[in-house]
């Protein structure tokens, strides 16, 4: 396999400089279930050997057998070409809030993505397209500890150095290789993620919550926009109206009714966002 490929964990933090401290750990694995699950077995260890439950830790692997994304579908991540990786950290906030903490991870993804040249969009609820196709996926789930808490797991799927997908997504899936016709060496993508995501889930834990949903739904260019979506089985074409802070669409029906609509049962037609709306 290239080197281009493959995590090494020295080559990581040498180019994460003096980032690496007490209050975050990287631990990179050579292949794995899921990085969630690898990350949700350590809350066990915290509690078990005091390790400090401040901290955040990030879990990485080239080979990921078992991924999931939302609604239970699988994140195809048998191939090293692509990152799978996780940030496990305790939930210092309103348990109601962290489910949006979705927004402060993509906006992370994608000024990575913008470091190395790659203009993402985001896509309602928690993914990144590039012409309309998709090259991350994000999940995040909460976990109790009876001793200890409440607990994130954000997990990341990115298409890096992938040329080729399964039939099932390969009309869907696009990679930065496929992009931009070059690859990139995903230890250096890692190390360029990490502060940004320390960077964004402090903020939006601390102070910065509110500015970091503002700048996710200024980003998600929905608002005024007409789109064709399915909702509950069924096909809509309706008009966006606003973005609430806790993630729902409030959208208008063709026959004047008004509706919140939930990531759970709802997805956008993005190609028809750009064809009513004449967006790049």
């Amino acid at each position: 396999m290239e080197k281009l490929n493959i995590f090494d964990e020295k080559k990581v933090k040498n180019n994460l400089k003096n980032f690496l401290n007490n209050n975050l750990e990287l631990k990179i694995y050579s292949s794995l279930d899921s990085t969630n699950n690898k990350a949700k077995e350590y809350i066990e260890k915290i509690q078990n050997n005091k390790i400090n439950s401040k901290k955040i830790t990030v879990f990485a692997a080239d080979i990921q057998e078992a991924g999931r994304g939302r609604r239970g579908h699988s994140w195809s991540s048998d191939d090293p070409a692509s990152v799978s990786v996780s940030f496990l950290f305790k939930a210092e906030c309103e348990l109601d809030q962290i489910p949006q903490i979705t927004a402060a991870t993509a906006l992370a993804i994608k000024e990575t993505l913008k470091k190395f040249q790659m203009q993402g969009q985001l896509k309602w609820p928690n993914d990144i397209l590039i012409n309309n196709k998709k090259i991350c996926g994000i999940l995040s789930e909460l976990v109790f500890d009876k001793e200890l808490g409440a607990f994130v797991v954000i997990g990341c799927g990115i298409n890096l150095n992938n040329y080729v997908f399964n039939s099932e997504i390969e009309k869907l899936a696009t990679s930065y290789y496929l992009e931009k016709g070059k690859k990139i060496d995903k230890n250096l993508f890692l190390a360029e993620l990490i502060p940004k995501m320390v960077y964004y889930i402090k903020g939006y834990l601390n102070d910065r919550r509110k500015n970091i949903i503002n700048k996710w739904k200024d980003q998600l260019n929905l608002i005024g926009k007409k789109v064709d979506l399915n909702y509950k089985g069924k096909d809509y074409t309706v008009i966006i109206k606003d973005i609430l802070d806790s993630g729902e669409l409030l959208a208008n029906f063709n026959n004047g009714a008004e509706k919140k609509l939930q990531s759970l049962n709802t997805s956008l037609d993005y190609q028809s966002l750009c064809r009513y709306n004449d967006i790049d």
